[in-house]
């Protein structure tokens, strides 16, 4: 049989023994003492009831301070960061939510620029070479073997079809193939002379050349070209006519053209200076031909002399 904590019985056990004895003693309990034990049923019964009460809220109480983590050693433990992947890291995991804030706009400033790229330059266009032609009046005397340091050609001294040319000029200058009606003439009122010359060794200064009649008759040259300028000379003349010019190179697209007009019987001449340059090893062309005849007479275009250097 258990004591309490100071000795004594319990209480209903007390009065269990108080019974007896008064049982035993007069074979009746005294009087009031049912109601005593009654009375301590109750109180017993109320205890345990309060007791019950007290537990409860005190665990309500535990509980609640846990949800609301006022109790650090209520807290159930955190699961541990996962494994980090790689060379990366996890951070803490005691290090709280970073709070994102609403965007703030910033004021519009205009882009900057970023620096270009190096890009390679578009390849230029091909070289198609280049002429130029200026007509000029002719000197009364004009010395060929002077202004031809090259090569020079004149047309005319001994025939019709005779030309004249630097000895040592290795036939840079040539005319093509000859076209009918062919004339020599003896009408130009400029002199031309020459020093060096074959199959003429020399002149003092000349009037001759060669002429046509007739639109679509005339005269084609031939002078080597490269990528050097060089400056060709062609003296010219044109007699109750229209005569054109033509120049053009055999590599590149260059070309030029001019014209020349007398439409009485009385002989104009003219100085054209051809300054041109190839994209290559070519050849200048030049055609001099009748455009127009007017009259009744026999209305072309003349040669007289040319000169390279």
């Amino acid at each position: 049989m258990q004591s309490t904590g100071n000795g004594r019985l319990p209480a209903r056990r007390r009065s269990r023994r108080t019974t007896q004895g008064l049982r035993r003693a007069g074979g009746q309990p005294a009087a009031g003492s049912s109601d005593r034990s009654r009375w301590n049923d109750i109180y017993t019964s109320g205890a345990v009831i309060l007791a019950g009460v007290i537990v409860v809220i005190g665990f309500g109480f535990v509980a609640s301070r846990a949800i609301n983590g006022d109790d650090d050693a209520g807290q159930l433990p955190e699961p541990p960061p996962p494994a980090a992947l790689g060379n990366a890291t996890t951070p803490p995991a005691d290090q709280g939510a970073i709070e994102l804030g609403s965007p703030t706009p910033t004021p519009s400033s205009s882009p900057t620029p970023s620096p270009s790229k190096s890009t390679s330059r578009p390849a230029p266009p091909p070289d198609q070479g280049a002429i130029r032609i200026e007509t000029g009046s002719v000197p009364s005397t004009v010395t060929l073997s002077s202004q031809g340091t090259r090569d020079w050609v004149h047309w005319g001294q001994e025939g019709t079809f005779a030309l004249e040319r630097d000895r040592d000029g290795g036939f840079a200058i040539l005319e093509g193939t000859p076209s009918a009606p062919r004339f020599r003439h003896a009408l130009s009122p400029q002199r031309f002379a020459w020093t060096g010359g074959d199959p003429v060794a020399s002149s003092d200064g000349t009037t001759t050349g060669i002429r046509t009649c007739g639109a679509g008759n005339g005269f084609t040259i031939t002078a080597p070209a490269g990528t050097q300028t060089r400056t060709l000379r062609l003296y010219v003349g044109v007699v109750s006519g229209r005569g054109r010019l033509e120049a053009s190179l055999t590599a590149g697209n260059a070309s030029r053209s001019v014209t020349l007009e007398q439409r009485d019987g009385d002989f104009r001449s003219a100085l054209y200076t051809l300054t041109y340059r190839a994209p290559k090893t070519a050849k200048l062309q030049l055609k001099w031909v009748t455009q127009a005849a007017f009259g009744d007479g026999c209305g072309g275009v003349a040669l007289e002399a040319a000169t390279l250097r």
